[in-house]
């Protein structure tokens, strides 16, 4: 190829990129054009959806005659845009214009759609509803981890036997973004998911388990009691630190003892949940036992040790006071407790 030739090819590839750029402003511009010529109407949608959420048939007859003006896809991203903000019976009312508009139609369609972004949406679009199928517990198994993940979130809306089996199980989940979406919707269902939870503990292991106490410890169920008091026994460290985070949640009149025991694990991770725990309790007949820790070598393990006894209350003080004279460890992680309680006692007066 001669030099002539080669600079006609580079010219031709710049141009080609030039036009390609114009092209994609041009067409950037007339799209944002578009949605500031639409934006008033969608105002108009937004505020007739409003006066139907708090009126009655009429208005939302005046909404979905509004609504018709517009394609399906500027009607879903107004009622998408509203729908997690609208709960108790203006829900309902946000339900029957989706369906009157046929977008809960397609969505409940589109589920069992075969490509994977048309599950995905349908499947936000009956999340953001809170209108429940048959489909979910499948979605919650599909091949792609992203509808997974949303239905997931989804099971929120229907924490039925079936759709609990479901969560757990997504807490082995290879992905983990499904795992957590799994663990945030059983945060969320709160205590009606707690039997299925407990009843779960009997059949899993590892970290499976683990998640499991995670979310126990969000809930903070008296009933996990029980199992935690036999976690604390498990091999792991994690599992024994978590076991003793429930324990702290559940507020048993029988947990204070049992995170005192847990104050001599061989585990430093299970020692420091122990210290949390008690200071959460406020579990001051476990001063005693906290003492010692402040002139442990672990420096997290002092500093908890300093919180703990201050949280304790006027036991814990005296504790602290006793310590604080002279050199070492435990003597200048008392003086920095003191001087934390100090510094508090300052800003409350202020």
């Amino acid at each position: 190829m001669s030099s002539v030739d080669l600079i006609i090819v580079v010219l031709t590839i710049i141009g080609t990129g030039i036009a390609a750029v114009l092209v994609t402003v041009a067409v950037s511009s007339l799209v944002r054009a578009h949605r500031i010529r639409m934006e008033p109407s969608l105002g108009d949608a937004r505020q007739a959806i409003v006066e139907a959420l708090s009126g009655g048939e009429a208005e939302t007859d005046r909404a979905f005659s509004v609504l018709s003006r517009f394609s399906d896809r500027y009607v879903a991203e107004v009622m998408l845009d509203m729908a997690p903000s609208v709960t108790g019976t203006s829900r309902s009312v946000l339900v029957v214009l989706g369906e009157r508009t046929g977008m809960l139609r397609h969505a409940r369609i589109g589920v069992r759609r075969r490509r994977w972004s048309t599950r995905l949406y349908s499947a936000r679009v009956l999340s953001a509803f809170g209108v429940e199928t048959e489909e979910l517990p499948r979605l919650m198994k599909d091949r792609s981890p992203e509808v997974r993940a949303q239905a997931a979130a989804w099971a929120v809306t229907a924490p039925k036997d079936e759709t609990l089996a479901g969560l757990i199980g997504l807490l082995g989940d290879t992905d983990g973004l499904c795992r957590f979406a799994a663990q945030d919707a059983l945060i969320r269902v709160g205590l009606p998911a707690s039997d299925s939870l407990i009843s779960a503990l009997d059949s899993v292991d590892g970290e499976v388990t683990q998640r499991i106490l995670e979310v126990a410890t969000a809930m903070g169920d008296g009933r996990f009691y029980r199992p935690a008091v036999e976690l604390v026994e498990d091999p792991s460290p994690e599992t024994r630190a978590l076991a003793a985070a429930v324990l702290a949640r559940t507020g048993s009149p029988q947990a204070g003892p049992e995170l005192v025991r847990l104050l001599e694990d061989p585990s430093e991770v299970v020692v420091l949940a122990a210290a949390v725990g008690i200071a959460k309790l406020a579990y001051w007949p476990g001063c005693a036992e906290i003492e010692p820790l402040l002139s442990h070598p672990s420096w997290e393990l002092r500093r908890q040790a300093g919180v703990t006894l201050l949280a304790l209350g006027a036991p814990g003080t005296i504790l602290l006071r006793s310590a604080a004279p002279g050199y070492g460890l435990a003597a200048e992680i008392a003086t920095q407790a003191l001087q934390l309680q100090s510094l508090s006692t300052l800003e409350v007066g202020a």
